[in-house]
């Protein structure tokens, strides 16, 4: 029996409208094919503006394809996201923005709410993020007094309230100090191992995808250019490691 993916991306295309009287057009998803195995630690990787945050937002259903289907564990989303569906993923933007005048405990508290966790169970999940994303000394400060970095990980607790078993990272170490950075990829993979979930990341740092990824698809203008692990792609683009193979891959 063929085992079910846990996302399988079919012929995604999406485009963006800008502009009244001249309207532009920019394709940021053209035909993208992709198959994410369950329990896999699967990255995508481009540079900036190359699609990557745009095909989260597609697999998470918060944004429509303009062509194309996307299947979670078997389930056929395209019109619709079953309740079901949505409550097994979850995900952390890479630029969150919540309400700027709840503290970081209340922003999980409301969202933890919004999940249909309430009572002792929701205080005792919020403190656990809290103490497993280190954010004890920020547990009661405003989301608009927080530094980047603290946003993100607050923005990483917030995705796992719901204990999802598909959980989709857009640049998860985005503006933090390195050793913020070091922590948090130690967190994912410790997340990974450890609760056996599907974790989907995007990112533009090479070590990133280097130290977590087990498969990497390569995207750019909107097309998944190379796919395999980092080996398979360095080999590709004839290339001594992944950061000369992105120069590669991303040269025009």
């Amino acid at each position: 029996m063929k085992k079910i993916a846990a996302v399988e991306v079919q012929g995604i295309f999406k485009t963006y409208k800008s502009g009244f009287f001249r309207p532009r057009f920019t394709m940021a998803l053209q035909g993208i094919d992709l198959v994410i195995h369950e329990g896999e630690l699967f990255g995508v990787l481009g540079p900036n503006g190359a699609g990557k945050s745009t095909l989260l937002n597609t697999i998470m259903g918060l944004i429509t394809p303009d062509k194309g289907c996307v299947l979670i564990s078997g389930n056929n989303t395209c019109g619709m996201f079953h309740h079901e569906v949505r409550a097994s993923m979850n995900m952390s933007s890479g630029n969150p923005n919540y309400p700027w005048a709840l503290t970081v405990r209340e922003a999980l508290n409301f969202y933890g709410m919004l999940y249909g966790i309430w009572g002792k169970k929701l205080h005792i999940k919020v403190d656990s993020l809290i103490e497993l994303m280190e954010l004890e000394k920020h547990a009661n400060t405003r989301f608009d007094e927080l530094s980047t970095g603290t946003k993100q990980r607050t923005s990483i607790a917030k995705s796992l309230l719901n204990d999802p078993k598909i959980l989709l990272l857009d640049e998860p170490t985005s503006g933090m100090d390195p050793n913020i950075s070091v922590k948090i990829r130690g967190l994912i993979k410790r997340l990974h191992g450890e609760l056996k979930i599907t974790v989907l990341l995007t990112t533009h740092m090479m070590r990133e995808a280097e130290e977590l990824c087990g498969r990497i698809a390569f995207i750019k203008d909107g097309k998944i250019t190379a796919l395999g692990t980092k080996e398979k792609i360095q080999k590709m683009t004839k290339s001594k490691n992944m950061e000369e193979a992105f120069i590669e891959l991303a040269a025009d």
